[in-house]
């Protein structure tokens, strides 16, 4: 599933290609995956429209019409974005295709139909129903907000950070690679974490994060010492040579070092 750092490749995306230009045609190929707009609600609000900018909450991307709307876009299992002229480009499963009067198109894939299309009017209060905690990289998550929001669960470390309502943004496989990064076990209970480990499990949040980034959320591009590309059982630990192993843990599969991340219990 896209989590953070794809959607906010996402983002740059859609600002690299679709900013500053005017929509001429709409096309919802999937009715089923909006929101609370109506298919011909957001074909009449959107078509004339250019968008003038983009932010990101968490796993949801919003990008803004020069008139003030908001398009919301979730990517659920399998949703990414692309801009192509040809349509021998298109993608397989478009959901919603955007003209813009270049001749150009965006496409919004979604093969599974797990995402979420909508066109809204106000982002806080959209934010506030979904119950979308803070994101991790904006300026108001210092520690101590940090260290706060995660003391308020009674669970494990990991459930606590993949609860979206605490912390918007993280998902399973970048829950694991944090903590991979700080060397502590995903299944260590929040009650018994001390401020270092908190601490450590912060910093390291924003350096996975920032890293996934920066390499495009490719696996193969990513540091030799991150678990992802060695996300299997059995696999051999890049960093101490142990073993990974998998386990559920907060009911999601799990992938952590038996040796050098520590349970905290």
């Amino acid at each position: 599933m896209p989590e953070l750092p794809d959607v906010e490749i996402f983002r740059n995306y859609f600002n690299a290609t679709s900013l500053h230009k005017k929509i001429s045609k709409v096309d919802i190929k999937e009715k089923n995956m909006l929101g609370e707009v109506s298919p011909r609600s957001m074909q009449m609000q959107l078509k004339g429209q250019q968008f003038d900018s983009t932010l990101r909450q968490g796993k949801y991307l919003f990008a803004k019409t020069d008139d003030g709307k908001w398009l919301v876009l979730h990517f659920g299992m399998t949703g990414f974005l692309k801009y192509f002229k040809n349509p021998e480009e298109s993608p397989e499963h478009v959901r919603l295709l955007l003209d813009f009067d270049n001749n150009y198109h965006l496409a919004y894939d979604c093969q599974r139909k797990l995402g979420y299309i909508d066109l809204i009017h106000d982002v806080q209060a959209f934010i506030q129903k979904k119950e979308l905690g803070i994101d991790p990289f904006r300026e108001e998550l210092d520690f101590k907000t940090f260290k706060k929001i995660i003391k308020e669960k009674r669970s494990t470390v990991k459930s606590a950070l993949m609860d979206q309502s605490l912390l918007a943004g993280i998902g399973n496989i970048y829950s694991d690679e944090i903590f991979f990064q700080a060397h502590i076990h995903p299944g260590s209970k929040v009650e018994k974490l001390e401020d270092e480990d908190l601490k450590i499990i912060y910093e390291k949040m924003q350096e996975v994060l920032k890293t996934a980034i920066d390499k495009e959320a490719d696996p193969d591009q990513l540091p030799d010492t991150y678990l992802i590309p060695y996300r299997k059982p059995e696999e051999q630990c890049p960093v101490c040579k142990g073993t990974i192993q998998k386990k559920t843990i907060a009911g999601r599969s799990s992938y952590f070092c038996t040796k050098h991340q520590k349970l905290i219990q």
